[in-house]
């Protein structure tokens, strides 16, 4: 083969690559979201996260304030009716209320599979830690109806998602990670008001919203092609 025609193919390919990943940008890509308030559009991580994507990227927020994996099923209908490529479920803050982890990983399980039936691909977050320090400046979970925290319910979910084969991001322990990292001061600017140590503030959401992509397009790497 002559040198002329190994840079033509050379060429060629180079062309074909590049038409490859422009379409691939272009290729209209539906993200649906479902959980709680803190992932919601009032003051979750939701909206900060959208706003990452590009143009050929729709994301739609099913989240709402106050909602348990019981409390939304019915919405849950209606996002797979969308047909989403995929939908990310982050559920705990409330249901640890209601209800023991055991149950919790049952109606995860639930949820998995009608989104897996609807077509999309599931991906789990464990949720986003509550922002409450000791004394040490360390984040200590909040212990509800006697044993019950979000790490235990974290736990469940990623041997849910596991059983089930789909993508999990332990966002209570990385988010966890970040805050002790970065210590109470830095972590009140994420606070909503000066109370809320559970709801976001712009930069709070746009920093969990970093987060997670972070650990998004490592466990599902086509994620990088659909960012601005």
């Amino acid at each position: 083969m002559s040198t002329k025609s190994a840079a033509t193919i050379l060429i060629v390919l180079s062309c074909f690559t590049v038409v490859n990943a422009v379409a691939a940008q272009d290729k209209a890509t539906t993200i649906g979201l479902i959980g709680d308030s803190t992932v919601a559009t009032t003051y979750g991580w939701g909206p900060a996260f959208a706003e990452r994507f590009n143009d050929s990227v729709t994301v739609l927020n099913y989240a709402k304030n106050g909602a348990t994996l019981d409390s939304l099923s019915g919405k849950l209908d209606r996002l797979i009716e969308q047909k989403p490529d995929y939908v990310l479920i982050q559920f705990g803050h409330n249901d640890m209320k209601r209800y023991d982890a055991e149950a919790y990983g049952t109606k995860l399980t639930d949820y998995i599979q009608r989104v897996t039936r609807g077509g999309s691909q599931a991906i789990v977050l464990s949720s986003v830690t509550r922002r409450t320090f000791n004394e040490d400046g360390k984040i200590v979970p909040r212990i509800v109806n006697g044993n019950r925290t979000l790490p235990e319910f974290a736990q469940v979910a990623k041997a849910v998602a596991h059983e089930n084969k789909v993508p999990f991001i332990d966002l209570n322990a990385i988010s966890i990670e970040h805050h002790n990292k970065i210590g109470p001061a830095a972590s009140a600017a994420y606070n909503f008001n000066e109370t809320d140590r559970t709801h976001f503030s712009k930069k709070g959401a746009a920093a969990t919203a970093d987060l997670i992509l972070s650990e998004l397009t490592t466990v599902v790497p086509e994620f990088s092609n659909y960012l601005k």
